[in-house]
């Protein structure tokens, strides 16, 4: 397999590089007002990425999953908090109309998720299902030509400003050999009557993206508004986070690179006991050991995007990448932390940011204890 980029995977994210270096000022405001600018939304969609993963027959570019994957890593460089926003706006919300929606679908929606008016959001995880996400609780039933749909969402990356949202909700009752039964993916807009955004989480890490809550009051939809077909949104759902488990390893490459180029630069300029701290062995053995980790996270990611651009199974790779990039970035973030020493954990320094903003790529879009059982079950299956 040739997992070296195209040429024109690396102009993309060239150009969202060179952009995404003029963002210090909108980065500092961002996460202290713990919001993302919606200019900075408006202007990545200008840029072409929100439609990076949408044929060109929907408007879009049509681009490479390892394409999105280097424009993902660029992204988290420099700001996870949108990197994450990007991902499941193009990755999971996108993806699964593109993949599921009817033609008059994807002309309605794919259009909104492209401009930058807002990022779209996937509404699975409930108060009491998380990893066990066939266990959710909230329902849906027919309502005349159209729906109602019940219940609760809880950590919803993008709630606040979303325009629109792919909510899981239960058809009828589930079975006791098929704990998903009747699971239904529906297109909800946000100002659906019923549907109401809670509060604002105060996070650890990735403050300036938005994580809230769901509430469905008998929220009323259309009867266009199923996705895929009724009873079939697990699947749907499933099919989903493998793509964005892809997009959650190249955010913590992105993120990792950025702690350690940094750790760099300032060991190179730091001196003590006469010299540069970069000429002591322990530092030079640890940012070694570092860059190793950060090249097999990345070629990792990469392997899992290639499979998928060759429509080839990459459930286990997906889950691969996303567990090793994702606890790579976990120890590669406190290196590098550990390189600035005190002055790491002073907001002052960005690396402090980075390794707040690692944490959470191991918990969403499925730990790693999920992960590690998605690549077991493969390995035993008969």
């Amino acid at each position: 397999m040739n997992l070296a980029p195209s040429e024109t995977d690396r102009e993309l994210a060239s150009a969202v590089r060179t952009w995404a270096q003029g963002l210090d000022e909108q980065i500092a405001i961002g996460e202290h007002q713990m919001t993302l600018p919606l200019e900075v939304v408006r202007q990545v969609g200008d840029l072409g990425v929100l439609g990076m993963t949408i044929p060109e027959r929907d408007g879009g570019l049509g681009a490479s999953s390892v394409a999105f994957a280097m424009v993902l890593e660029e992204l988290a460089a420099a700001w996870p908090s949108l990197a994450v926003g990007v991902s499941v706006n193009s990755g999971i919300v996108a993806g699964s109309i593109t993949k599921y929606g009817t033609a008059e679908q994807r002309a309605r929606w794919l259009p909104l998720l492209m401009k930058g008016s807002g990022l779209g959001a996937f509404a699975l995880t409930e108060p009491s299902s998380g990893s066990d996400a066939a266990s959710l609780k909230s329902s849906a039933v027919r309502d005349g030509d159209g729906w109602r749909i019940s219940g609760r969402k809880q950590f919803i990356t993008s709630a606040f400003y979303a325009p629109l949202f792919i909510i899981l909700a239960r058809v009828g009752q589930p079975e006791p050999r098929r704990p998903h039964a009747g699971i239904t993916a529906f297109l909800v807009t946000s100002d659906a009557p019923g549907l109401s955004v809670g509060r604002s989480e105060q996070k650890m890490g990735l403050r300036a993206s938005d994580t809230s809550a769901i509430i469905l009051d008998d929220a009323r939809v259309a009867g266009d508004a199923v996705l895929g077909k009724v009873g079939e949104g697990f699947s749907l759902a499933l099919s989903g986070l493998d793509s964005g488990r892809i997009g959650i390893a190249a955010q913590s490459v992105g993120i990792a690179r950025a702690a350690l180029e940094r750790a760099i630069v300032y060991g190179r300029g730091r001196e003590q006991f006469g010299r540069s701290i970069l000429s002591f062995e322990a530092i030079q053995f640890a940012l070694a050991q570092s860059r190793t980790e950060l090249d097999a996270a990345r070629l990792l990611t990469h392997r899992a995007a290639r499979l998928r651009d060759c429509g080839a199974q990459f459930t286990r790779e997906a889950s691969m990448a996303k567990l090793y990039a994702s606890e790579a970035a976990q120890r590669i973030t406190y290196t590098a932390l550990q390189v600035f020493g005190g002055n790491g954990y002073m907001s002052e320094y960005a690396v402090e940011r980075y390794a707040r903003d690692a944490r959470a790529t191991t918990l969403y879009e499925g730990t790693s204890e999920i992960q590690r059982t998605v690549i077991a079950r493969s390995l035993t299956a008969a």
